[in-house]
């Protein structure tokens, strides 16, 4: 008698060979331990890269990268890395308010880091792909203390003396290739 016939006879009437049902039981058994195995290992690799990724990002920020690990500690430095205050932070007890904040504090993070806007909604809803990113190009953050120097040095004309001085600050600190070459027109208008 032919084999999937026996099989197909014996699901139909119950009447299951215990020989064939131990083979078939291993086998799925091993596949779904193999599929189970992969899948940890992936996981791992995952949890593995935004640990990497995220302690990168609050280190070029000049945070303290083992921030990741304590919980609320964590939400606060991500609201210092946005530039916000630890006031701020305390809205975290009125979760859609938290939510908002976040969402608003992942665009100023992007503008931190010379990103578009657009940038933030991918930190916020694909973190697996933009965060490492932003971990790993050379993206430089510009801090609190460089950023009003920055828009006051763009909005204003070269003819002011301060200018020269922040525009050398600002090509140190940080080097985004559209704004170096802003900088250096204003200098050599000066």
């Amino acid at each position: 008698m032919d084999f999937a016939f026996e099989l197909q006879w014996a699901a139909l009437t119950w009447n299951i060979n215990p020989e064939a049902m131990m083979w078939m039981n291993t086998i799925l058994w091993a596949v779904f331990g193999w599929i189970a195995m992969v899948r940890m290992v992936g996981v791992l690799a995952l949890v593995a890269l935004m640990i990497i990724s995220r302690w990168k990002v609050f280190t070029k920020a000049w945070l303290p990268g083992w921030g990741i690990f304590i919980p609320f500690y964590n939400r606060y430095l991500m609201f210092k890395l946005g530039g916000r205050s630890g006031r701020n932070f305390l809205w975290i007890l009125i979760p859609p308010v938290f939510v908002v904040l976040m969402i608003i504090n992942y665009f100023k993070i992007a503008e931190r880091f010379w990103k578009h806007r657009a940038y933030g909604l991918g930190i916020r809803f694909i973190k697996i792909v933009f965060i490492p990113i932003l971990a790993f190009d050379n993206s430089q953050y510009l801090s609190k203390k460089v950023t009003k120097p920055v828009v006051r040095m763009i909005a204003t004309p070269a003819s002011k003396a301060p200018v020269k001085a922040v525009a050398k600050k600002v090509i140190k600190k940080a080097p985004a290739k559209k704004v170096v070459k802003k900088v250096k027109t204003l200098i050599k208008k000066k």
